[in-house]
């Protein structure tokens, strides 16, 4: 397969399954697999409260371009390693998410926006 055929079939992959997939490539050699990955998604807010009993926060963030996600307020459930406690409403904030159980976004990292 030419090279630009195979960029072109492994963007379309990327397309058509987000952001982590894997592409066969097959040379006269050998078969080796490709895997393309994203960045963690990510994005900046504000904090509006804080639930430590729920250990989740409520939010108003901008877009999420990874996810394709608009700017929003919600909840966002918060990685169990993360100490509540640093963050306070009205806090400005950058962050990180990963897919947790169920399909689900957590925070798996934040901190003060700079």
């Amino acid at each position: 397969m030419q090279f630009s055929r195979w960029v072109a079939a492994a963007a379309g992959a990327l397309a058509l399954f987000g952001p982590t997939v894997a592409v066969q490539h097959a040379t006269a050699e050998t078969s080796r697999i490709v895997v393309a990955q994203q960045d963690k998604p990510s994005g900046s807010g504000t904090i509006n409260s804080v639930d430590a009993a729920g250990h989740k926060v409520n939010m108003t963030h901008g877009p999420v371009a990874a996810l394709k996600w608009p700017g929003m307020t919600m909840d966002f459930p918060v990685a169990a390693d993360i100490d509540l406690k640093a963050l306070k409403p009205g806090a400005k904030v950058g962050f990180t998410l990963k897919q947790a159980g169920g399909g689900m976004y957590e925070i798996d990292s934040i901190k003060p926006a700079q």
